[in-house]
């Protein structure tokens, strides 16, 4: 988590990395035919429900398990889940920078000046949002399977997708993602939340020693 948490934390300093290499006006014809007919999008009305679609389907899953199992027990398990949007948030960081892909905004006139040519109208490789979500929600299917109460996991699934679908839409709307961004998004949730919580249940552990001779990481573990 300190490791993900470091890593998203370069978003705060967005301000002092490069803009985008081909604003304010970027060659449409240059995306793939896939995303062609999103590039150019901007209706930034689609922002705040997507936000505010994005927080709840993070929340729901949270609050159910600690209301379900209890406190102690639910913050343990909610600690996985929260694991797993966190890992997708920083790698969804990292690729971001790394691809330095544009943004849809910044294919048109419509968007302001501003909002084409700063650092973040650069990071839209994948969705970070989809990936959050979908990553908390196939957690929390994990979390009840776990506790072999699989009704309840697959439900918190169904209104966590529903979720996510409604916020890939509301990213593509505003022009801050093109759709493959978006199933990027939901493949990377889905194998971070598939991920963390089966990590957590490997019987290998890993401790690091120091002796005089040296020091390095001593794997154990036993074979089911």
């Amino acid at each position: 988590m300190l490791i993900a948490g470091a890593t998203s934390s370069s978003f705060f300093f967005l301000n002092e990395a490069p803009g985008v290499a081909c604003a304010p006006h970027c060659d449409r014809s240059k995306v793939n035919a896939f995303d062609r007919p999103a590039a150019g999008l901007y209706h930034p009305q689609w922002s705040t429900p997507g936000d505010v679609a994005t927080a709840a389907t993070l929340l729901v899953p949270l609050t159910v398990i600690v209301v379900d199992e209890g406190l102690a027990d639910g913050l343990n398990d909610d600690l996985v889940v929260a694991e797993s949007a966190l890992v997708s948030s920083g790698l969804q960081t990292m690729l971001s920078y790394a691809v330095a892909r544009p943004r849809p905004r910044v294919y048109s006139d419509d968007a302001p000046l501003a909002a084409r040519s700063n650092a973040n109208a650069g990071r839209s490789f994948f969705s970070g949002h989809v990936a959050n979500t979908v990553a908390t929600s196939v957690a929390a299917l994990r979390t009840y399977q776990r506790l072999h109460r699989p009704v309840l996991g697959w439900t918190l699934l169904g209104v966590g997708l529903a979720g996510s679908g409604f916020v890939g839409f509301a990213r593509v709307a505003s022009g801050a993602h093109f759709p493959s961004d978006v199933v990027v998004g939901a493949a990377v949730g889905v194998g971070m939340g598939l991920a963390l919580p089966a990590l957590h249940d490997s019987p290998l552990r890993m401790t690091p020693y120091a002796s005089r001779e040296g020091g390095g990481l001593l794997f154990s573990g036993t074979l089911r």
